[in-house]
């Protein structure tokens, strides 16, 4: 049966419909054929006849069809993706948050801490065929008295944790943990991964004045771990099998991260100080596949600021660092209220990246570090058959991409 494309919307909406009524997906005993779509390959758009098999993507079939699409020209590209993020563990406006994220065809975010306690009573929203899929720290590691522990305070007095924690002291190993030397990261080890987190995430401030903080009480919150820590928790937690995130906030942070390892860098360093990263740090970054999650539209948070026009110039200067050495740079936001949209659009604004680059950045990339090792962010042979529809190229108009989008699939399953 072959379906012209707006009978195929009106049919995918109904079957949305059904399936979601009857709490299955159906689609993955369909063999489906789309026909005249441009299919992205990396670096531009082919004419491909597409085939989902148990909601996989096929080049070839032998197999008897039972729909045939035809997508009339349109462009197909992997989904989007938010590298970075904090807003989905609380019933907070979640249905909101959800669809906003989905609405936008951002289908796999990566929540860079998380308290299990409270997200976990909300799992039953996530990682499902037709909805969002996360990937979760859970609790940071930090040093004594070092970020996040002083939000993790605030909110317990605004009452954010009612019902959850009667003191900061309890929040341990569920908002953060402390390891302040090797006794510490040994004999939290295990409780640490009782909590199955997806990653781990270290927090590095200001690490170049470790010593100077540590003990200063006007410093708290605004510190982290002992920069010689670093390389063996990463140690520790690649031995058992878990990939690490490191919060940096300067240069020297970034050296330190580089250097010890880690799998990625959860910011761009400098956004707020305004110094250059060392360009032996960056071909190192390349060299051992790090990659970098953006999250620069933070810089607008100075924009009343004197040296803002310096700070945005140091950030765009930092960005060509890493592009012209050719580290892998993702998508993330870190914006509390919205999603990597609007990371996406400040980066266009900067004129730094071509359209397939920030296409690229936005899709394989985000994808890859949120779930290295799932067959998602590019449209191959036996990788997961989610993808967007969108009806202009993005490599000639990126501009408000997201509002071109005419049709999701996620795992097989079309998405209303």
């Amino acid at each position: 049966m072959r379906i012209n494309y707006m009978l195929f919307l009106f049919i995918c909406l109904s079957f949305s419909c059904d399936a979601q009524k009857n709490g299955v997906n159906n689609s993955k005993n369909l063999v489906i054929q789309f026909i005249n779509g441009n299919w992205f390959n990396g670096q531009t758009f082919e004419k491909k006849t597409v085939w989902l098999k148990k909601s996989l993507i096929n080049y070839t079939n032998k197999e008897e069809v039972d729909t045939i699409i035809d997508l009339s020209a349109k462009y197909v590209i992997s989904p989007f993706a938010e590298a970075h993020n904090h807003n989905l563990e609380s019933d907070y406006k979640l249905d909101e948050r959800i669809n906003s994220y989905l609405d936008n065809g951002i289908f796999y975010v990566k929540l860079l801490s998380s308290i299990k306690k409270r997200i976990t009573p909300l799992m039953h929203h996530y990682n499902k065929f037709d909805g969002l899929d996360i990937s979760m720290a859970h609790a940071p590691l930090t040093a004594t008295d070092g970020h996040p522990i002083a939000l993790r305070k605030k909110f317990l007095e605004y009452g954010r944790f009612e019902g959850l924690f009667n003191s900061i002291e309890e929040i341990e190993y569920h908002g953060y943990v402390i390891i302040d030397d090797l006794e510490d990261l040994n004999k939290k080890w295990d409780k640490i991964l009782s909590f199955s987190p997806n990653f781990i995430k270290i927090n590095l401030l200001y690490s170049e004045e470790y010593e100077k903080r540590k003990n200063d009480t006007t410093f708290f919150g605004k510190k982290g771990l002992n920069p010689k820590l670093i390389p063996k928790i990463v140690k520790k937690a690649h031995a058992s099998n878990l990939r690490v995130s490191a919060h940096v906030a300067t240069a020297y942070d970034f050296h330190v991260a580089v250097n010890s390892n880690v799998d990625e860098i959860a910011h761009l360093p400098e956004i707020h100080n305004g110094k250059l990263i060392d360009i032996e740090d960056a071909i190192l970054a390349k060299k051992n596949d790090i990659t970098v999650v953006t999250t620069v539209s933070l810089v607008k948070k100075n924009k009343e600021k004197e040296n803002y026009k310096e700070l945005l110039e140091n950030v765009c200067s930092n960005l060509k660092l890493l592009k012209r050495v050719g580290v892998k740079l993702a998508i993330g936001s870190d914006i509390y209220n919205d999603n990597s949209t609007q990371e996406f659009n400040f980066l266009y604004q900067l004129n730094i990246f071509s359209n397939q680059e920030l296409l690229k950045m936005w899709t394989e990339n985000a994808a890859n570090t949120i779930f290295p090792n799932r067959k998602i962010g590019k449209l191959e042979e036996g990788f997961e058959g989610s993808f967007l529809v969108l009806d202009k190229n993005p490599l000639i108009d990126i501009l408000d991409i997201n509002k071109s989008i005419v049709l999701k699939v996620k795992d097989g399953f079309i998405l209303e």
